[in-house]
């Protein structure tokens, strides 16, 4: 597992899958391109839809070209806490809980992970929850962001004497 990796001042970061996202953009381009020729071969015409459906491939192209680019760190875990774009959520004093889940979604055919996490506030007693929607194109899995959860909470109890182990 990736938390063995995982030293007291390292950090976890959670990104973009930049090959996927390249190759993504490669296959969507290669479609716009078979769509420009076989307009261009036909004469563009009005009535020709499949030429201009297939070149309406160059959106999605752009879309995967911009996010592998991207330098976009989507969840930071470190010694401090859990970051989502670099806006710190919970320091690791304030942690409740963290678990992953899936959003229910009928007829969609993709996962919906989203990771939850459990937190107190300064002032207030009682929790909060937010919920960090997980994207089909990162670089690490859900199983590596609770274990690297995991290994920094532990870190943090460990550090302040509590012998308590986070709730797997």
């Amino acid at each position: 597992m990736q938390a063995a990796l995982l030293e007291k001042d390292s950090e976890f970061t959670v990104r973009e899958e930049k090959v996927l996202d390249y190759i993504l953009a490669i296959l969507f381009f290669a479609v716009f391109v078979l769509g420009l020729v076989y307009a261009l071969k036909n004469n563009i015409t009005r009535e020709d839809v499949v030429g201009g459906l297939l070149m309406l491939a160059l959106i999605p192209s752009l879309i995967a070209f911009a996010k592998a680019k991207s330098k976009r760190i989507y969840i930071r875990i470190n010694k401090t806490g859990i970051y989502q774009d670099e806006q710190l959520v919970a320091g690791w004093d304030k942690m409740i809980k963290a678990y992953i889940t899936q959003k229910q979604v009928t007829g969609q055919w993709q996962d919906s992970f989203i990771l939850v996490l459990e937190y107190r506030k300064e002032v207030i007693v009682s929790g909060f929850r937010r919920r960090i929607p997980l994207t089909n194109t990162q670089n690490k899995s859900e199983e590596e962001i609770i274990e690297a959860i995991r290994f920094f909470w532990h870190l943090y109890k460990k550090e302040q004497g509590i012998t308590s182990v986070p709730k797997r």
